[in-house]
This record gives C-alpha cells, sequence and structure tokens, in this order.
C-alpha cells in the first residue's frame, strides 16, 4: 500500500516536471494572483434604506393618471453608485387573486408596486415585519414570487423549513455578506405550524423575548457567521413613533452583538432613530431604526394624540451610505454619510416625490400637503441632530 502511494507520487512530481517552462509560470502566476486577492484588502459600498410603504393615496393617484415611475427619480443616484442597497419590504404584493389594500393596518400592493421597487437596483430585503401576514401564506408566498423573479435577495419570510435554512449570502468585491431578519410580530398572528416560515423574535402570545427564541436567533446566527465575512440582521422592531430605542431594543442589540453581527438594520417606528458603533471585543455599526423611505399618508391616526410631531416624522426617511473594509478578516467601517429624504405628498395629493433633503428648497417645502402642520425645512433639519448624537 505505502510503496503504491509513494509510486503515484513519483508520477506526478514526473508529469508535473514534464510541464513546459511557460504553463509552470502561469501556474505560479495564477497562484500568486488567487493568493493576493484573497489577502488583499477588500472594499464594497452599502446603501441602507428603510420601510418601503405604499398606502391607498399613492394608489389613488395612480389610478388618476400619476406618473409612479417620477418617484423615485430624484434618489436613483444613490443606488447606481454603490455595490449593494438594503431595505424592508413593507406591504406584501400581492397577485390577480388579492384585493389591492393600503389602509387599516392590511396591506396589499399591486404588482405595479413590485415593479417599482426593484427599478431601484436593490440587492436585498427583508420582508419580516408585522405586515408580513396581513394575506396570510397566500401574501408570503406571492410576495416571495415576485421578487423571486428579480434579482433582488429576500430574507425573513420563507417557503418551508429547508428554504429558511438556506443561507442568504450576497457577495460584492469579494466580500460575503450574510442576511437574516426576525419582526417583533405579525398584525395577524401565524398558527403555530407556519411559524417557521416567518423570522420571529418574540413569542407571539406573550409578546416576549423568550430563552426559546434567543436561543433561535443564536443558532441560526452561529450557523451562518462561517459561511460570510460580514454579518447583518434586519430587526423590525421598537416602538412606533419615538425617535429612540426601547430597552427590548438595546437588549437585542447586545446579543446580536455578542453573537457575532456586524450590521444591524432596524425598522418600524415610522421616525428616523440614532446610528451607532457598539461593542468592545466585536464593533457593530446599528441603524435602530431607518424610518419610512416610501409612505403616503398625511395623517396617522395611530399617532400619539395631539402630537403632530411625529405626523410629520412620519414623512422622512433616512438613506445612509458607507463603506465596509475586509482586512485580514478585520470589518472595518468609514465615510458613514446620512441623508434624510423626504416623502413628499403634493398639496393635493395628486403627486408623490422623494426628495433628498439638499434638494428640498422652497417649492417642495410650501407645496408640502402638511406644510402648515408645521412641516418645514426647519423640522426636517432638526432630525439630523436625532441621527447623528450617537456618532458624535
Amino acid at each position: 500500500m505505502h510503496r503504491s502511494i509513494g509510486f503515484l507520487i513519483v508520477i506526478a512530481l514526473f508529469s508535473c516536471s514534464c510541464k513546459s517552462n511557460t504553463q509552470q509560470k502561469e501556474t505560479i502566476a495564477e497562484t500568486i494572483a488567487k493568493d493576493t486577492i484573497t489577502s488583499s484588502p477588500r472594499e464594497a459600498k452599502l446603501t441602507f434604506v428603510g420601510d418601503f410603504l405604499f398606502e391607498a393615496p399613492f394608489f389613488t393617484a395612480v389610478d388618476n393618471g400619476y406618473d409612479k415611475d417620477s418617484y423615485f427619480k430624484l434618489v436613483k443616484k444613490y443606488f447606481e453608485e454603490d455595490d449593494l442597497s438594503v431595505g424592508n419590504m413593507e406591504v406584501v404584493i400581492g397577485n390577480d387573486c388579492m384585493k389591492v389594500s393600503g389602509d387599516n393596518y392590511n396591506f396589499c400592493a399591486p404588482h405595479y408596486i413590485g415593479e417599482l421597487v426593484a427599478s431601484l437596483d436593490m440587492q436585498v430585503l427583508s420582508t419580516a415585519n408585522n405586515h408580513t401576514f396581513d394575506r396570510g401564506l397566500e401574501g408570503i408566498n406571492s410576495t416571495l414570487d415576485f421578487f423571486d423573479s428579480t434579482d433582488i435577495v429576500t430574507v425573513g419570510t420563507y417557503r418551508s423549513q429547508q428554504d429558511r435554512e438556506t443561507p442568504r449570502i450576497v457577495e460584492k468585491n469579494g466580500i460575503k455578506f450574510g442576511f437574516l431578519a426576525y419582526t417583533l410580530s405579525t398584525n395577524q398572528i401565524v398558527p403555530t405550524q407556519y411559524r417557521n416560515l416567518v423570522g420571529l423574535y418574540r413569542n407571539p402570545e406573550t409578546h416576549k423575548v423568550t430563552d426559546e427564541y434567543k436561543k433561535l436567533i443564536a443558532n441560526e446566527m452561529s450557523a451562518l457567521r462561517p459561511q460570510v465575512d460580514v454579518l447583518v440582521v434586519m430587526m423590525h422592531w421598537g416602538t412606533e413613533f419615538t425617535f429612540e430605542p426601547n430597552s427590548e431594543q438595546k437588549e437585542m442589540t447586545k446579543l446580536l452583538n455578542e453573537h457575532g453581527a456586524d450590521i444591524v438594520y432596524g425598522s418600524h417606528s415610522h421616525s428616523v432613530q440614532p446610528v451607532e458603533i457598539i461593542g468592545d471585543e466585536h464593533k457593530t455599526l446599528v441603524y435602530y431604526s431607518l424610518g419610512n423611505f416610501a409612505s403616503q399618508d398625511d395623517d396617522i391616526a395611530r399617532t400619539p394624540k395631539g402630537q403632530e410631531t411625529f405626523d410629520n416624522a412620519y414623512q422622512v426617511g433616512l438613506l445612509s451610505q458607507f463603506k465596509v473594509r475586509l482586512d485580514n478578516g478585520k470589518v472595518d467601517f468609514s465615510d458613514i454619510t446620512n441623508h434624510l429624504i423626504v416623502n413628499h405628498l403634493n398639496y393635493d395629493m395628486k403627486k408623490f416625490v422623494l426628495v433628498p433633503f439638499e434638494q428640498y428648497d422652497e417649492f417642495y417645502e410650501k407645496t408640502h400637503y402638511r406644510y402648515n402642520l408645521g412641516f418645514n425645512r426647519e423640522f426636517v433639519s432638526g432630525l439630523y441632530e436625532v441621527v447623528n448624537k450617537k456618532m458624535k
């Protein structure tokens, strides 16, 4: 047996020696190039935006002739100059058998909304949020059916346990980004037999973060962590209409940091919340909430009574761009740039457009539906303090 192995080694060495010098040089050059790529620092530019929340006024305007393709015209540039774009799909994408709805906390968007979002060159969308189960399993599957027809990767809702165990990994510039997504709850409680199809981080009956759910998240993070360079966990959490993370967000952030999350992406509050980097041994970039990216409601009935503040904050989302650098296995963040994006609702609620605050001039300010209700440039500018205060 040993002589046979030795004989094979001799043959192999002889075969190598019979290669031409040119072939040998090519092989060595390829090896060196491969090693260089592996060991060289790598960098990717990311864009994070908040909730894609499409509501009844938008659908009505489209039905009355509004050009929906104009909605993203002023923000497309951000998505065209990055490597990886990430957001939260807050509405179900329906099919021909499902009735469109955009109010009463039950959202089912027409097919063209999916096409509109896909036109932004998004790469990853979370589908785990409180509206995930608004139309039951049919809604989950119709949403996945649509995005399966695009290049967009979805995470947070699944067709089966096998699908859930299939890692969501996107590679950009030699960096492997892995994604997990969870929500605090769903408006319609998911039946027990289907709960594995939705990324939940709380017990649906008690609304508590139990040891069972902590273990589930830890196990899924542990399974994905060795397969990727950068681990992103997307969390639909917190208290609606607030500018600060609550105690549960802070508790969960600590848990995610301890289990190796590099980035935490937060949504749900419908208002922007701070961005910060936490951790001692392991650093985690945390977005507690990016607010609404797309929304069209002018007066939210469930905001705190008598407060116009959060009706106005509902109209502004955060678009954050930053660079991720990978060097010898270490992840660093740089050039974090936060842009406020205004959902401009025209004074007659017949036209909508997303406007970067840098372009939000007097015309946009004074023609916004809520201008006479305190929604002005000064109010929007003040939200930068909310976002950036923990980064100082």
